[in-house]
């Protein structure tokens, strides 16, 4: 007998699983308006309270529904509806708007109504957060608003969406520094050198990040079951952040949708990944590249520590993220187009990949052969 489908503004049951040591996960599955059935989770130290967290945001979630946005309601009022139609969405993103939210939007914009947030005054607005806070906080800012003044479009209480009108936000150009194609091998030598890098296990990651240009979230979520090493290939498709109030998690999707790729490894890695499959201790995660003690790995801490290292080497301007630049321009060079690199690297737009990193599943192996010569020393 087929299974009842979950009612509309309604969720199924609730799971409690302890996922590590004093780390409790409570699960379950809500019907949107849209007729979508998405998987909310909340974690707590204790099964009561992850229970008593996921029961409340369910709570806010299905009183959402029955909200109606006016002229009238104030944009404080209409931010926190927003918000309470977001839960479902990555907790990192979640608190990205949140943070918005309570210290840009409120402040500032929160008592005007939705009648009252015209194009104009919105663009004063995004102007002034862009020219006290930086173009990023505009930025952020902009996408809160457009989602607010969506779901009051929705609503009928204005007739269309006045942040579409808005002037692009500029942006100065800047950037991780990345490193020529002839100095990486010089680097990578000095790094497998590094005694400090060999006391944290990082120089296996160093290199991963300089024959791969993932992204050191992508990297320290990456997991055995996504390496096949008969077919050569990696699938990235988690990513770890550091949410407030919950630590390390280990999201099981990636920064954005275009990041969920599945791409050829250059040989030199395969290898390098093969004899670390044999030679590190399991971990409960199944992590490629865990702390030393077998822990999910900090991505902040990593490049903290990379920080520290490249100092010591004499690489002072080469970030995590300048081997993206090196592996785009690598690929660049051996002829691949704007769109099998931007595939490669896991952007959404090629447009980005070539104003910002060059001087899905397209992997293959012509990628593959082109960073085999830049990672061997």
């Amino acid at each position: 007998m087929a299974r009842p489908r979950t009612p509309i503004s309604s969720h199924g049951a609730i799971s409690l699983a302890e996922v590590a040591p004093g780390k409790w996960r409570a699960r379950s599955r809500y019907r949107f308006d849209n007729g979508t059935l998405r998987q909310v989770e909340r974690f707590a130290p204790t099964k009561a309270k992850a229970k008593h967290a996921l029961q409340s945001a369910l709570t806010q979630m299905i009183a959402s529904t029955g909200v109606d946005v006016k002229r009238e309601t104030t944009l404080a009022d209409l931010a926190d509806r927003f918000l309470q139609s977001k839960s479902e969405r990555a907790p990192r993103t979640v608190e990205t708007y949140e943070q918005t939210i309570r210290h840009l939007i409120k402040p500032n914009i929160g008592m005007l109504s939705v009648s009252e947030a015209t194009t104009d005054r919105m663009q004063r607005f995004i102007e002034k957060v862009s020219s006290e806070n930086g173009a990023g906080a505009a930025k952020i800012s902009r996408t809160v608003l457009s989602g607010m003044m969506g779901l009051a479009a929705r609503s009928n209480a204005i007739r269309s969406n006045p942040i579409r009108e808005l002037s692009p936000i500029s942006r100065p150009g800047h950037g991780a520094t990345a490193i020529t194609l002839e100095e990486l091998p010089k680097l990578l030598a000095a790094v497998r050198a590094d005694d400090r890098l060999r006391e944290v296990d990082a120089v296996e990651l160093i290199e991963f990040l300089a024959a791969t240009g993932c992204r050191i979230g992508e990297a320290c979520a990456l997991a055995w079951s996504d390496v096949d090493l008969e077919a050569g290939t990696m699938t990235v498709r988690a990513n770890v952040v550091r949410a407030t109030g919950r630590g390390l998690i280990r999201q099981d999707h990636t920064k954005t949708k275009a990041g969920l790729r599945t791409v050829k490894l250059p040989r030199t890695t395969i290898g390098m990944l093969g004899d670390r499959r044999i030679q590190t201790r399991p971990n409960p995660l199944g992590l490629v590249f865990p702390t030393v003690l077998g822990n999910l790995r900090d991505p902040r801490g990593t490049s903290r520590d990379w920080a520290e290292a490249r100092v010591r080497l004499g690489y002072p301007d080469v970030s995590t993220h300048s081997f993206r630049k090196t592996v785009a321009t690598a690929l660049d060079q051996a002829g691949l187009s704007a769109r099998d690199i931007a595939e490669y690297l896991g952007h959404a737009n090629p447009s980005i990949t070539q104003d910002v990193y060059m001087a899905k599943n397209t992997g293959g192996k012509r990628a593959a052969e082109a960073l085999e010569g830049i990672v061997t020393a």
